[in-house]
């Protein structure tokens, strides 16, 4: 063999072991992989989730084993099936639409790590889905599920922080101020959506004042079968508008 033909010959072995390197792993996993590791949650869309994965099986460069490991981790998880559902159905969502699912998958983890800590996600993956639907940039999508998220973590946190607590489901009512894990929950999301809505309103985060009235109003306005009016009484007595003004500022920075 000629000095050049060695080296043809050498680049062509280099290449074949980065096309096996880089499309190997996706090719490890089938289809019954997936099967086997959605048995462990019980799904009502199992075939359609399924469905979404095989095509982007046959997608090169696809995250299979990214994507493995989060449903491993979700079945783990102790949390409602329905909310492991809708992280696997917002990824299949974007599956079928075509969009590559690689920049969605952290936000998918930060969705699981979430539901651990108990927070409620319905609403964070219905505007996922509804950004997926319009074909929004992956990018967008992404940062708006962090924006809910870390809303969601400080009005938590603030109503811990001023002695309102979420009583762990089963568990009786040990203090006034421990609710129910559904009624606590209720008022995180309103709070959180209407601090959301204030500054997507162009509102300033520095307004403490404005930004509380309007959580007040939307709170009043609800009817009891949403938030109950002591429970509205509760928070709107303990929190204030610099509390409301660090949340706006922290979720901003």
């Amino acid at each position: 063999m000629t000095r050049n033909g060695r080296r043809f010959w050498q680049i062509g072995v280099l290449l074949a072991v980065l096309i096996v390197t880089t499309f190997g792993t996706a090719a490890a996993l089938s289809r019954a992989d997936f099967d086997h590791a959605l048995d462990a949650i019980p799904l009502t869309s199992h075939d359609r989730i399924l469905a979404a994965i095989d095509l982007g099986l046959s997608q090169a460069g696809f995250p299979a084993n990214e994507l493995l490991s989060l449903i491993q981790r979700l079945a783990l998880i102790a949390a409602p099936a329905e909310e492991k559902e809708a992280i696997l159905l917002m990824l299949a969502r974007a599956l079928e639409q075509g969009l590559s699912i690689d920049g969605l998958l952290p936000a998918g983890s930060a969705l699981a790590s979430a539901i651990e800590e108990g927070l409620p996600i319905e609403g964070v993956v219905l505007e996922a889905l509804k950004g997926i639907a319009q074909r929004s940039p992956t990018s967008v999508i992404v940062a708006g599920i962090t924006q809910r998220l870390t809303l969601l973590r400080e009005v938590r946190d603030l109503l811990f922080a001023r002695q309102i607590f979420r009583a762990s489901v089963g568990t009786s009512q040990s203090s006034p101020t421990a609710l129910p894990a559904t009624r606590f929950d209720e008022l995180v999301v309103q709070i959180a959506d209407a601090v959301s809505d204030y500054l997507e309103g162009g509102g300033s985060p520095f307004d403490g004042a404005a930004l509380y009235e309007l959580v007040a109003v939307r709170l009043r306005r609800l009817p009891e079968s949403v938030v109950r009016p002591e429970d509205v009484d509760l928070v709107l007595d303990r929190i204030g508008p610099p509390d409301l003004t660090e949340i706006a500022l922290n979720v901003l920075s």
